[in-house]
């Protein structure tokens, strides 16, 4: 009686055993069918039995079929599992180190790539959600979507240099997104290793040129930046404005003008170029601390820069006052000198007076101009009103009176 119960339990015991094995043959036959929710429901069970949980093929078979659960076009298959990408990831490492006979070692290494891609896959489709929440009323929406994009980019990266590959795609992913998550660190440290491979991309430069400015407060690191790519990618226009900006900003004048000397030959009928060098040489004809020639140089250069934007865009408010204020500026400075001079120098203070009428006779048909383009800015009509009573046109001065009145 106890031989036979103990066959009893021996015959009992193998074919339960039998029947957990055959639940990985089970999940891997309903794979190759392309039925995916069986395959699913046949290796879950297999991965949680004592008899199988241990063996590299179960978790073999289970990163293959949660991989394409995951890839799926079929939203039932696709819905059994929203985990399923870091599941399929799990599911080979596991099997690796399962794996002490190395059966399924090369197989897994070939598929990590498309692991990778997943992740990368995934990552974009969470970056685009970033784009999508960046106007949402909520800000942390579009931040919380870009962190997301950033954890799959790194998981990406991570699996590519696994097997051996550094993909510099999937880091610059990391460090874009991670610049608009506002994790500067990490765009930082990603960027700055991009740098460091030669990536071909110029927008890294000017990116960390930002983030050196506004998170780290670094204005040398920043223009170091700037420099290094525009020698990288010498005539690259984003890099080139993004330069000019930043020494616009900073009133780096000469620094800004090189450039824009430049940019004006690149984009030579860009108005807004123009205007930009007019207003950089505005500023040294009023600097009283260069000498008068370098001050009569930069009128000179001012003027022609103002008229080059103007032939380009007759109806370009700025330039058109910018020249007519730079007459009249020209005119007050010349008045000035001629009131200190003697009494009994009339025909010198005459001679000067009839240049300084001239500069502001010249001064009138770009001030009317930009007055006609906005007949309601103040600074506009003011400086018709002085022009119109100095040059004794009192008609046109009650004219311009009476709209400052009715203002």
């Amino acid at each position: 009686m106890k031989k036979f119960a103990l066959i009893i339990a021996f015959i009992i015991t193998a074919t339960f055993s039998f029947s957990q094995n055959n639940m990985v043959v089970s999940a891997f036959n309903y794979h190759r069918n392309g039925k995916l929710d069986k395959a699913k429901e046949a290796i879950d069970k297999a991965t949680v039995h004592p008899k199988t949980m241990s063996n590299a093929k179960t978790w073999y078979y289970r990163g293959n079929i949660y991989i394409d659960i995951y890839w799926s076009q079929d939203d039932v298959y696709k819905n059994l599992d929203p985990d399923a990408l870091n599941k399929a990831y799990e599911a080979y490492t596991k099997a690796t180190e399962l794996d002490t006979k190395k059966n399924y070692t090369i197989d897994i290494l070939q598929r990590m790539p498309i692991v990778a891609q997943a992740y990368f896959d995934d990552g974009a489709n969470k970056y685009n959600l970033g784009i999508e929440a960046v106007d949402d009323p909520d800000s942390t929406l579009a931040i919380k979507e870009f962190n997301n994009a950033v954890n799959s980019f790194e998981k990406a990266y991570e699996i590519y240099n696994e097997v051996g590959t550094i993909d510099t795609l999937s880091l610059y992913y990391i460090a874009y997104t991670a610049n608009l998550a506002h994790n500067y660190e990490v765009a930082l440290d990603k960027f700055n290793t991009l740098v460091e491979y030669d990536y071909p991309e110029p927008g890294i430069y000017s990116s960390l040129s930002k983030i050196y400015i506004d998170y780290k407060d670094d204005e040398v690191k920043s223009e170091e930046y700037l420099k290094l790519g525009m020698q990288k990618f010498p005539g690259n226009e984003y890099l080139l404005f993004a330069t000019i900006n930043f020494y616009l900003e900073r009133d780096k004048t000469a620094e800004a003008l090189d450039l824009l000397e430049i940019a004006a030959k690149l984009e030579d009928v860009n108005e807004t170029i123009f205007y930009a060098i007019g207003v950089q040489y505005n500023k040294i004809v009023e600097d009283t601390n260069q000498n008068n020639e370098a001050r009569d140089n930069a009128f000179e250069n001012a003027v022609n820069a103002y008229k080059n934007a103007l032939e380009i865009n007759p109806d370009y408010f700025d330039p058109n006052y910018n020249m007519g204020a730079l007459y009249v500026n020209k005119a007050i400075a010349i008045i000035e000198i001629a009131n200190q001079l003697p009494i009994d120098a009339t025909e010198e203070y005459n001679i000067m007076k009839e240049e300084a009428d001239n500069y502001l006779s010249s001064s009138l048909p770009y001030l009317e101009k930009a007055h006609e383009l906005q007949p309601d800015d103040i600074n506009t009509l003011g400086s018709l009103k002085d022009i119109y009573t100095r040059l004794k046109m009192y008609d046109k001065m009650k004219e311009i009176n009476a709209k400052i009145e009715n203002r």
